[in-house]
């Protein structure tokens, strides 16, 4: 599903100027975490009162999942961290199972992705174990 889908989609979680920068292998996270804080906020959100869940950006930052927002509860919150940690085991580029490479030996000056072992041989990136 594209960045502009979901936005429509799920158009109550995001500002008005929000965006969605993630590769394919990640739209199955982003949409699982906008899903379960979608129906947990419209359970939850009259008895208890908390602010809605606002995000600015949800994008893809050196290997991982950076997400910007406001808002939500401690289940919000919890459902927020746990898709930046599936990020880290996750490919960018096609879902499987992946961990974190680098395009240049040296690491500081490198360009960081979670990838997966095939994609990170076509895009000759090196493992950071």
């Amino acid at each position: 599903m594209e960045s502009t889908e979901i936005l429509k989609e799920y158009s109550n979680l995001f500002e008005d100027d929000a965006i969605i920068q993630v590769d394919e292998g990640w739209d199955v996270i982003v949409k699982d975490m906008l899903v379960t804080i979608q129906l947990h906020e419209k359970v939850n959100l009259e008895n208890y009162g908390f602010a809605p869940t606002k995000f600015n950006f949800i994008k893809t930052t050196h290997g991982w999942l950076d997400i910007e927002y406001t808002g939500g509860d401690e289940i919000s919150h919890e459902v927020i961290n746990f898709s930046r940690i599936l990020s880290f085991k996750t490919c960018e580029l096609c879902g499987k199972i992946g961990q974190l490479y680098c395009d240049a030996k040296w690491m500081h000056w490198s360009n960081k992705k979670t990838l997966c072992k095939t994609h990170a041989i076509k895009l000759y990136y090196y493992s950071l174990i």
